[in-house]
Formats: structure tokens, sequence, C-alpha cells
């Protein structure tokens, strides 16, 4: 897992207008902008973005469902909902760690001061430490990447706790943001600095302030790592969580993921290039074929942990299915959905034949057909042809 990670160019921008915000009559956090929403949402498939590139999505233009970053300021929210005004916008860090970033903790400090009118500051007392008194590290410093080193933070200490749970207070508090997500959510103690009860009772007991705070009861999303197993004992805190690295080299598999969403929770299968930037398009289309599965799922495909949030947009993402009209089912090697205006098909463990009684057209390939070959470990979906104008 990792630190959702702003640009420090985003930021500065960010810096720039809260510092020149000219008394009372215009707030840069919560001002509505002008305009309006001006396009309908869709009915599938259901986009994420993690920890994402706002300026990239915004650019891009296209429909996202959920998107998740920092923090959005109101003209940033209104760009986005231009293309689907239903887009869920969730912003938030993390409870337990600091990113030894100045921008990044600037910013951590500046959202808090904002919501509760204090000054806030990180001092040497709020780290944990290890029993030789360093502090924790999570191995996030990279010369390569041009990463700092990220440190755990000690859940017990009640300064450290006023501050992220203010922070939280302040985001749940801003109109244009319909949840928070909180990455990096974990059940041990690194450094087993104190116990991994004490981390766990320490954590809880900060996740049921943030809690009390979202009196709105907006959309609160973890950051799973691997699979809720990692997490569990923070499950009733949350409305849904993100299976990072999906179907990757410590990701869950194709077939936890699909146990995962048999569950009330929101779940969104996050599969990456492993850092490589080599778009493995076949393993794309099957966790997207996955993520039309159920009704509870999302889906998103990025560079991966080292830098996640990339606006990568896929002609499959354009599928206009329509509404499902069942549950899926398993026939052969494959699992079967039928929406209104075609199917999806999933074929993680063999290469499977599709058959369907009239012309179907494989989204990815444009091939009309009414029998198609699945290789093993991709999906696709097809479009009814009698229903696609010409």
């Amino acid at each position: 897992m990792r630190l959702v990670l702003l640009s420090l160019s985003v930021i500065l921008i960010l810096m720039a207008t809260f510092a020149g915000c000219g008394g009372e009559d215009k707030d840069p956090f919560t001002t509505p902008p002008a305009g309006g929403n001006t396009t309908v949402s869709r009915d599938s498939p259901r986009i994420a973005s993690w920890l994402a590139k706002k300026d990239q999505i915004i650019e891009s233009g296209k429909p996202y469902d959920l998107v998740m970053s920092a923090l959005f300021m109101p003209d940033e929210a209104e760009h986005i909902r231009n293309a689907n005004p239903d887009v869920k916008l969730l912003a938030g860090f993390t409870t337990n760690w600091v990113w030894q970033n100045e921008a990044w903790v600037q910013t951590l400090l500046t959202v808090a001061g904002y919501g509760s009118g204090k000054t806030f500051e990180i001092t040497d007392d709020m780290f944990l430490r290890k029993p030789g008194g360093e502090r924790c590290p999570f191995g996030w410093e990279s010369e390569s990447w041009g990463h700092e080193e990220i440190y755990a933070m000690d859940p017990t200490n009640q300064k450290w706790v006023e501050l992220i749970t203010t922070f939280y207070k302040t985001l749940l508090d801003m109109p244009q943001h319909d949840g928070i997500v909180i990455d990096m959510v974990i059940e041990t103690s690194l450094c087993r600095a104190i116990s991994d009860a004490d981390w766990i009772e320490a954590t809880r007991a900060i996740m049921a302030r943030i809690t009390e705070y979202n009196t709105e009861g907006k959309l609160v999303i973890f950051n799973s790592g691997r699979d809720i197993s990692e997490i569990d004992a923070f499950g009733e805190y949350m409305d849904g969580y993100l299976m990072e690295n999906f179907m990757g080299s410590w990701g869950a598999d194709f077939e936890t993921g699909l146990k995962a969403a048999d569950s009330p929770y929101i779940v969104i299968y996050a599969v990456d290039t492993e850092n490589t930037g080599e778009k493995n398009l076949s393993k794309m289309r099957l966790g997207l074929t996955l993520s039309l599965l159920n009704d509870n799922t999302y889906f998103t495909y990025d560079f991966g942990p080292r830098d996640h949030g990339q606006a990568w947009w896929f002609d499959e993402y354009d599928a206009d299915l329509g509404r499902p009209l069942g549950e899926y089912y398993r026939k052969g090697e494959g699992f079967y959905r039928e929406f209104e205006k075609g199917f999806v098909v999933a074929s993680p463990y063999a290469e499977t034949t599709v058959t369907f009684d009239a012309e179907h057209i494989d989204m990815t390939s444009g091939d009309r057909a009414s029998v198609f070959q699945i290789p093993e470990g991709d999906g696709r979906i097809y479009l009814r042809s009698d229903l696609l104008k010409e």
C-alpha cells in the first residue's frame, strides 16, 4: 500500500489559493463555483481512479464514477461532475502515517487547521519508535523514484489523534466531497513498537472518532491492501474497500475478488502494471469484466503503487450495456452476466468458447459473430448487433 501523493504543483496552487482568500466573501475550499452539470450518468461500467491525478481526469473529460484523491477544490469537483453528475468524490490521506514531503505535510496541517481554527504542527513525540528510539519507516524512500520516507505515527498519542481526526472532519464538512478515503490501513504495528492489540485498539478509536464527525453519513472507503482479511478489525467503520495490486504479484487473485463482492461492502478492483508502465490489456479486461459481474464493484487500472492515478481510458470503458438482466453465472470456464444490450464474460482459468443465438460485436476487436474465443486470463464485452446504431 502507498500514501496519497499530491503533485507539488497542485499543492502549491492550493496553498496560493488559500493564502489569497480575501475575507469572508469567498471560501476557496467550499465556495460552490458558477455553472452546472451538462451530461447524464452511464449505466456501466463503473470506473474509478485511485489516488487520482485530478488534472489528467479533468483534461480527459471522461465520465469517471468514483474519484479518490487528497481533496477536491470546488472548481475541480465541478469539472469532474460535468462529465458525470453522479460521480462520487472521496478525499483523504491516512490515519497512521506521515510522508516526509514538505508540501504533503503543509497540506495536512493547513486543512486540519482550516477546519478547526487551530494551528497544528507535527512534533517529534507523535512518531512511533523502535525499541532503540528510531522512527518506524515504511520503506517508501527511493532515490530512483524521488520518494521521501513514510513513518508510522503513534496512534495512542492524543496530539496526533487530534490532528488527523480534525483533518478528516474538515474533509467531511466540505460539501464538494461525497466521502473520505483512508489509505494504508493495517492491523499490525510496524516495528513491533507497540503490540498489535494496542495498535488495533488505538486505530479503532481513531476510526470511531472520524465516524462521529461523519454526521451526514458520507461514504468511507479504506485501502485494504490485498483483501478485507487484512483490515476486518475495522470493518464496522467503512462502507467499502480497495483491493490494491489486484491480480498482481502480491494482490488478491480473481477468485478472492469474486468472493469479496459477495458482501455488503463496496469493492474496488485496483489492477496495475506492477510499476512497469507496460499495459497488460488482457489483465485489464479480466478485471473490468469481473467488476461487471456484480453491482457493488468498481474498477481502476493504472501504473502501480509507486505512481497511481493516471487517467487512462480504454474503449471498453465506453460500453453501453444498459441494465443487468440478472445475476452472473458460470458456464464452462467462463463467468457470464447478461445486460439489456449485451453480455460480459470473464475467462480467468482457461480459454472459453462463447456462443450466442444472434450476432454480437466484440467491443475489443470489433468482430461480428455468434461464436467467439476468449483466451485464458482475459475478459470481453459483447454488444448485441441489432441494438447498435450503424
